[in-house]
């Protein structure tokens, strides 16, 4: 849990969400679904970072998953755009957003263009199709930025983590 409370902090996410939420426009899809869509693109996120060759030579798929999954209850608990009733409502939340995830790591099996945009974009333009917002360029933008910056963030994490680790 530690892990992912710090991975947390590192990539700035309840200040992400919020800018994200700003940038949402049409309401076609409620602040649960919306708060669902992104953290799902976070946790996918998150998992392909952890497919990085130097990140999978030092933790074990095992604990990988427990990362992920620790990950997704911690954003649940700190985020602030849904009361969340119980612990219950927040397992509930945790499995459709790992749902969600599992759907967006299929754009990483799509291979057939290697010069095109990449899964990343991919994954960007179905939460943009799933809230339906799919002409606001802003949020657009953001969910863009928002992916690329913490996968940065991710993978400096995991470089800090390992060093320190290591220390005498």
């Amino acid at each position: 849990m530690e892990i992912a409370k710090k991975l947390i902090r590192t990539t700035g996410l309840e200040d992400s969400l919020a800018i994200l939420k700003e940038k949402y426009h049409t309401g076609a899809v409620g602040p649960e679904d919306l708060l669902k869509l992104v953290l799902a693109l976070s946790t996918c996120n998150l998992v392909r970072t952890m497919k990085s060759e130097f990140i999978a030579l030092e933790i074990t798929d095992e604990d990988q998953q427990d990362i992920i999954d620790d990950y997704v209850v911690e954003s649940l608990r700190r985020q602030i755009l849904l009361p969340l009733k119980d612990g219950a409502d927040r397992m509930e939340k945790c499995e459709a957003i790992l749902g969600i995830a599992r759907e967006l790591q299929a754009f990483w099996n799509n291979t057939d263009d290697p010069k095109g945009p990449g899964p990343r974009y991919y994954c960007v333009k179905e939460v943009l199709r799933r809230l339906g917002d799919e002409m606001n360029y802003d949020l657009h933008d953001a969910l863009f930025e928002f992916m690329y910056l913490q996968h940065k963030h991710y993978i400096d994490f995991f470089r800090e983590f390992f060093k320190i680790s290591r220390e005498p």
